[in-house]
């Protein structure tokens, strides 16, 4: 009975001091210079060289849906601290709720569903790791299953197990600076490394011309003593492979020489302690940073260590950057993030719709109208602003992923909605715009996500046929510019068939009337562009692949908008449509706009097919559906309702 009560008390002790060194792990804090050296730290990952910071933050991203992980007591940190505490404290990241579950059925399906956990909630490693082992087995079964079959809890599966493997591997990075290896494994290894007491593999790196010796001259050794060393050095080799494995799919760090070709890849950390051990130029130039890092494995309990060691390693690659033109605007990207311009833009259309319903019972109001203005000009030029530095840091146009193609028309359809509202001063217009900038920024974030998951960046690297500035500018620009009309045209729209319908009566008695001169005149706006941007296309087309146009599913897309305002701006030309006519058939341009934007994508057939959908197929089914449920609701208010006769 006695042994049994010291056992329990060995326990709770046990328990306790261990709750007590992930709670000491957890409050510890980077300096504030730590945090500004590694945000602006370059990496290169997708492609293209990146700050740290935007980096990590799109890992965080991709597994949690946010820039922000909550720690074991409660606070939340960044994606410069987080991914600082992946790299050089893996035990305190562990226990990080970095991983969004949004079917409680997957942590069921492992085994590890805790009774305090809601059905959509965060989890750390920690809570998953009983469960890894089902978890790889539902993602490989999963993975037989062709990938428009898969269920719900199988495609959250593959993610998750996704992500695991990718932060197994990012806290994993640093354990050549960690782990011990097996230097004393024969008398050759013994002979060379009986003086070492350090972790790593910089002492390697130290002994290289040593060890290449012994291995060179294993041939003049008698058999038995042959195959003692290489027994050794085969286990040796396997566990260098083992510690610099999690290296090879994660960001690289080392520039390569400043003149090397302009297209070189970065070096990885393992690449670059290979290329160093051989002896060649490239590797010996990273044996500093490499040397930094490991010490910087040692100084990970010492904030202001650290962060002086840090600040050395980080001049040293920087400049190594810099020498290649390759960090120029690192600083900027990290300011970039930080303003969080559509973030705060969707903050800034929302209050301005809020004060647009405000002015309705306060129509006299001008506090409330300088509201509206202040607010929707402020998001409009956040929106602007966020648009122009994406430009400089790419040196791109504004427009060449399909994230871009969100912002930007976003941007035109507000501005255009705004010149309108200057004219005629309706106060429908700059409602409309509100909506569309809301929707539109919204619409960027939750894109964003799936760019997170699937690309990496926002900002990636563009595939051959789209690397060419001056068709970017021209082509891309103008046929986006179309897809804003349309939209624009249809948002107008849908206001006066709702406004008809419910027989919502407006400022003035004119004001139906006048939308319709909106819709019209902005479908003509949509024409030029949408025709312009079409021609342009067929010229690149013939510049890039030889022909001027070969009926490929995005080319049919751009021509049928084209077709379709032409119809619409004939039909009210010649009589055979009115005004309902034309706010239905702008309706279905909205459609139109849709399915050549996004939709086309998911045949995933055709040259364009560059620009991923994954994952939109239900949101554009959904949008499709209640289109057309819209203008089911407006012709049956034409054939039955006596007013329609009236008003339209």
């Amino acid at each position: 009975m006695k042994r049994l009560i010291v056992l329990c008390l060995v326990l709770v002790a046990t328990l306790t001091t261990s709750v007590q060194a992930q709670e000491e792990a957890s409050s510890f804090a980077w300096t504030e210079e730590t945090l500004e050296l590694a945000s602006t730290l370059p990496v290169q990952h997708g492609g293209r060289v990146k700050p740290l910071s935007t980096y990590a933050g799109f890992q965080l991203l991709r597994m949690n849906g946010k820039r922000t992980v909550k720690t074991i007591t409660g606070e939340r940190i960044g994606p410069t601290a987080w991914i600082l505490d992946c790299l050089f404290r893996p035990d305190a990241a562990r226990t990080y709720e970095c991983f969004r579950i949004q079917n409680d059925e997957v942590v069921t399906a492992m085994g590890v569903r805790g009774e305090e956990k809601r059905k959509s909630d965060y989890y750390s490693y920690d809570d998953l790791e009983d469960g890894l082992n089902a978890l790889f087995g539902l993602a490989d079964a999963a993975l037989e299953v062709p990938g428009d079959q898969r269920s719900l809890v199988q495609t959250q599966a593959l993610l998750l197990a996704s992500n695991i493997r990718d932060f197994r591997r990012l806290i994993g990075v640093m354990d050549f600076g960690r782990e011990s290896l097996p230097l004393l494994g024969s008398p050759g290894l013994t002979t060379i490394f009986a003086e070492n007491h350090r972790s790593g593999v910089l002492v390697l790196l130290e002994k290289a011309p040593e060890l290449r010796e012994l291995w060179t001259g294993l041939e003049g050794l008698p058999a038995n003593e042959q195959q003692a060393e290489q027994n050794a050095a085969t286990e040796l080799s396997t566990m260098i492979d083992a510690v610099l494995e999690p290296t090879q799919y994660t960001m690289t760090l080392f520039p390569p020489p400043a003149d090397a070709a302009e297209d070189s890849e970065w070096l990885g950390i393992g690449d670059a302690v290979m290329l160093a051990f051989a002896d060649q130029e490239a590797g010996l130039e990273c044996i500093p940073a490499i040397a930094a890092l490991e010490d910087l494995v040692g100084l990970r309990g010492n904030p202001v260590g650290f962060e002086q060691r840090f600040a050395e390693l980080h001049e040293e690659i920087v400049s190594r950057a810099a020498a290649r033109g390759e960090y120029d605007y690192v600083p900027l990207e990290v300011r970039f993030y930080r303003g969080d311009f559509f973030y705060r833009a969707l903050l800034c259309y929302l209050v301005s719709f809020l004060l647009c319903c405000l002015s309705w019972m306060l129509p006299a109001s001008k506090w409330v109208t300088r509201g509206i203005w202040a607010t929707l000009l402020g998001g409009t030029g956040l929106v602007i602003l966020g648009i122009v530095l994406r430009c400089i840091i790419r040196e791109r146009p504004p427009v060449s992923t399909l994230y871009e193609t969100i912002l930007f028309i976003t941007a035109v359809g507000v501005i255009v909605a705004i010149a309108i509202e200057a004219m005629n001063r309706q106060r429908i217009a700059v409602v409309v715009a509100t909506v569309l900038g809301a929707g539109g920024m919204f619409l960027s974030m939750k894109y964003e996500l799936k760019e997170a998951a699937t690309a990496g960046d926002t900002m990636p690297s563009l595939v051959a046929v789209l690397d060419t500035n001056f068709w970017l500018a021209t082509h891309v620009t103008t046929v986006t510019m179309g897809y804003a009309a349309g939209l624009l045209a249809s948002l107008l729209a849908h206001v006066w068939l709702f406004g008809q319908m419910f027989g919502i009566k407006l400022e003035a008695k004119s004001s139906y009337k006048a939308l319709t001169r909106m819709i019209y005149g902005v479908v003509c706006f949509g024409l030029l562009f949408s025709v312009v941007g079409t021609i342009l296309g067929g010229i690149w087309a013939n510049y890039s692949w030889g022909r001027f146009w070969g009926w490929d599913p995005k080319e049919n897309g751009a021509l049928l908008i084209c077709l379709w305002q032409l119809l619409i701006l004939h039909g009210r030309m010649g009589g055979y449509t009115r005004d309902f006519g034309l706010c239905v058939l702008s309706v279905v341009l909205g459609v139109v706009v849709v399915f050549s934007w996004w939709g086309v994508n998911l045949l995933g057939v055709g040259l364009h097919s560059y620009g991923f959908t994954d994952g939109v197929a239900s949101i554009l089914k959904t949008t499709y559906g209640v289109e057309a449920l819209v203008v089911l609701m407006a012709g049956a208010w034409k054939l039955w309702s006596p007013r329609a006769r009236l008003s339209a």
